[in-house]
């Protein structure tokens, strides 16, 4: 998770260190270029994706597992799909930069290169490749330093390679979904579901997943504020990039910051998840990714009940 701009001199980032919300996040400073990317190119590889899907099992690569960059840990979110032979798995950008918790803007951080093929998927046989980026994206399109766009806009998109295909599932972990992508900007109040899978929640299901609702929409609509309904059960470090879902079983976010306010409050630990349909809609608009990736989506849903 990556520095808060909250603006209260009582908030405090969790966030410890210099890791990417539960990893040391680490980079080699390149930057090649993302343009023109994922434009519907078979990436190499015969794998098919499944027509149609089983019960999900705890050794498939779906939503919610870890992914591994450089020694930076964080959730993946949802799988996405380009025609019959390419799968994406989302994260979180800064999971791909050292600049992370440095303070430094997202428009101007470096990051791991696009083309990065060591990206470790857990339950995957083959490491992933990183094929897009916000951060750098933004970079390219010359985005202004402290905009909306570069303080909140933090998705980032890996190949899965097609030899894994076989073994993908579209149900989040422990929650189910997504029926659907979200489409357009939620509203205070609503409710969500959230899964992380930090290494910090020892495996313990009932702390992996939340739910609560929306106390604030930032930026225009491209961050919410999250307020889980037990505190105690909220994101750690390691939960970053991970799968946030709305009421209806809709992909709604991604999990991007950590704060904790100090003092006494019902609510002390909020979280900080980047729409996921602007996130999208950027990387489409601007050319990075093809219009036709779609979300691969799962007809069960079920909200984590509370500790």
């Amino acid at each position: 998770m990556r520095p808060s701009f909250i603006r209260s001199a009582l908030v405090l980032l969790v966030c410890l260190a210099v890791t990417a919300c539960g990893g040391s996040s680490s980079s080699n400073g390149g930057s090649s270029s993302v343009g023109g990317i994922d434009q519907g190119q078979n990436q190499g590889g015969s794998g098919a994706i499944p027509i149609q899907f089983d019960e999900p099992r705890g050794s498939q690569i779906r939503p919610g597992v870890n992914i591994v960059a450089n020694g930076s840990l964080c959730t993946s979110n949802f799988l996405y799909r380009l025609g019959d032979h390419t799968v994406y798995i989302g994260v979180a950008a800064h999971c791909f930069s050292a600049d992370t918790n440095q303070g430094i803007d997202p428009c101007e951080a470096q990051n791991l290169p696009i083309g990065f093929d060591q990206v470790q998927i857990e339950n995957a046989q083959f490491p992933g490749e990183l094929v897009y980026s916000s951060w750098q994206a933004m970079k390219e399109v010359g985005e202004s330093p402290g905009s909306a766009a570069c303080v909140f806009n933090d998705f980032a998109l890996v190949r899965v390679d097609p030899r894994d295909y076989a073994n993908i599932h579209p149900a989040v972990r422990a929650i189910g979904g997504p029926l659907a992508l979200r489409k357009g900007i939620a509203e205070v109040g609503e409710s969500f579901s959230a899964y992380g899978r930090s290494p910090d929640h020892f495996g313990i299901e009932q702390l992996e997943t939340r739910s609560g609702a929306i106390t604030d929409v930032l930026g225009g609509g491209w961050f919410y504020e999250t307020a889980t309904t037990n505190p105690l059960n909220s994101a750690i470090p390691g939960d970053s990039g991970g799968p946030v879902l709305d009421g209806q079983g809709r992909a709604l976010a991604v999990t991007s910051v950590l704060t904790f306010t100090a003092g006494l409050t019902l609510t002390p630990i909020t979280n900080g998840v980047v729409n996921l349909d602007m996130a999208l809609e950027y990387a489409m608009d601007n050319g990075f990714i093809n219009r036709g990736v779609s979300l691969l989506t799962w007809s069960e849903f079920s909200p984590p009940g509370f500790l």
